[in-house]
């Protein structure tokens, strides 16, 4: 098993349809590739740009949510072109992949801990949330690590910002039953994925 494997987010059984996905974004993040390759801009570049744009998110947030909802958006757009980009230009790695998936996720708590921050969750159920989050991802390296196969699990992080944009939009704050909801899911899918650990282990 190639060590980009080991640190891939997905169960085995979402390989084939990760890899059509991944395919079809590598073809339409072409002429942006190309663009930025022209201009010296590397994939190790685009990840520390959407890095990058959690800081004037959290700057606009409290008083311009529209403004900061913007950068939310620069930060998928340059975390969805990095992979792309390290294909494109020959130089994808191990250490690439980490890095993706480490400032993937560090945007995420960050922008996460915004909502908490400015009181637009329930400090409780967001701290569940975030804690059951980090064991589930931890879980998920570890089982491709050691070759265990587990089922797929769900990936609330777009959830998330689907539901701030609900906010946006109507004002109605469904964030609470929202983390309700997948705290419990993620508290069961890291129990089983716990067990099949245990198990996996002489």
């Amino acid at each position: 098993m190639s060590r980009e494997v080991i640190f891939s987010i997905f169960a085995e059984e979402e390989g084939g349809g990760y890899l059509k996905w991944r395919n079809f974004r590598d073809k339409v993040s072409r002429p942006f590739c190309d663009f930025f390759h022209k201009h010296g801009i590397t994939h190790n570049h685009l990840s520390y740009l959407g890095l990058a744009m959690v800081i004037p998110f959290i700057y606009f947030f409290g008083f311009n949510p529209w403004l900061s909802y913007i950068f939310i958006l620069l930060n998928l757009f340059f975390d969805s072109l990095d992979g792309p980009m390290a294909r494109f230009s020959g130089k994808a790695s191990t250490r690439g992949a980490v890095v993706d998936i480490m400032f993937d996720h560090l945007s995420f708590f960050i922008i996460f801990l915004t909502f908490l921050y400015f009181g637009l969750l329930n400090p409780f159920w967001g701290s569940v949330y975030l804690v059951n989050y980090v064991i589930m991802l931890a879980f998920i390296i570890f089982c491709r690590g050691l070759r265990i196969k587990f089922f797929p699990v769900i990936r609330s992080k777009y959830y998330v910002y689907m539901v701030f944009f609900i906010w946006l939009m109507t004002g109605q704050n469904y964030f609470d039953p929202f983390l309700v909801c997948f705290s419990f899911y993620m508290f069961a899918t890291n129990f089983f994925l716990f067990d099949r650990i245990k198990c996996s282990l002489p």
